[in-house]
């Protein structure tokens, strides 16, 4: 009997040990910006990670050095999430994790991004 019970708690151990991992990783999405027209060198992406217990969404552009030392403002769903200021080699990034504190807004098949200059001019855009 008591055999039993132990391969029992060993089969239920292994089956949490696949299940729990499975069950955090719930979404992960990566996509490619597309340039808009007054920045056709522009490139960009972005990606979204959803676990039960947090939410991140990093996005990048870059290729824009003639916007450099200037803020571009990201945008999710038509929603400002933040602003960054390109360097030097004509990048900017943004990275939100709701593990730090920060707004992270709900990402799903469907919902577009967007980064535009202050002017509302669109460097890169895109959706997932």
């Amino acid at each position: 009997m008591k055999r039993s019970v132990s391969a029992l708690l060993l089969v239920a151990f292994a089956a949490l040990a696949v299940a729990v991992p499975v069950a955090l990783a719930k979404s992960d999405m990566k996509i490619a910006l597309r340039p808009g027209k007054a920045y056709p060198q522009a490139k960009g992406s972005a990606q979204y990670q959803a676990q039960t217990s947090q939410r991140e969404l990093q996005v990048e552009v870059e290729h824009i050095r003639s916007l450099q030392g200037k803020q571009v403002l990201f945008y999710v769903n038509g929603a400002k999430i933040g602003a960054a200021r390109v360097n030097s080699l004509g990048k900017a990034e943004l990275s939100r994790n709701t593990e730090r504190g920060q707004r992270v807004p709900q990402v799903k098949s469907g919902t577009k991004l967007m980064i535009r200059t202050s002017g509302a001019v669109i460097v890169v855009s895109g959706s997932f």
